[in-house]
């Protein structure tokens, strides 16, 4: 099995206090084993027929949806890709509770159930997520690192060549 190649810099202006020496960085290359995000168990559709409400959380940060057999908390909002189509559809209808001053967080989560909705990620409807999705970039593209930047810059301007 073959490892990741690292590169070690020493950077000349930060010096360890104790020895005097320049601190080291080592750095790997991006793994694609990064845009997979873990998902949870699919749960059957109308799972959440004796919904009662949801709300955010704000002491854990989850949102809570309450039924009347079961209470669901979820920790992140790509998580909510579990429930079946008419389980979004319901989440969708009724308005998550939150108080006043967390009203901006309990939006993130109507806004990662629009974007399920739209993209029809719902159990049983999705295959390999990217984590692009959702997360703090809910409808943003990820930050590109410089390194891999650079290479895309180059293989357009290798592509452009080609058509020229």
């Amino acid at each position: 099995m073959k490892l990741a190649e690292s590169t070690v810099v020493e950077d000349a202006e930060v010096l360890d206090p104790t020895t005097g020496k320049p601190y080291k960085t080592v750095k790997w290359p991006a793994t694609k084993e990064a845009n997979t995000v873990p998902l949870l168990k699919e749960l059957p559709d109308n799972t959440l027929k004796n919904f009662q409400f949801w709300m955010y959380d704000p002491i854990s940060g989850q949102a809570v949806v309450v039924c009347d057999d079961a209470e669901y908390r979820f920790m992140d909002t790509r998580d909510l890709m579990c429930f079946g189509e008419n389980d979004i559809n319901l989440l969708a209808k009724s308005q998550i509770q939150s108080d006043p001053e967390y009203e901006v967080c309990a939006k993130s989560w109507t806004g990662a159930v629009a974007q399920i909705m739209n993209l029809k990620l719902w159990s049983g409807q999705r295959s390999r997520v990217v984590i692009q999705l959702f997360g703090p970039y809910v409808g943003r593209n990820i930050p590109i690192l410089p390194e891999l930047r650079r290479k895309q810059k180059e293989q357009a301007r290798k592509q452009k060549r080609k058509e020229q």
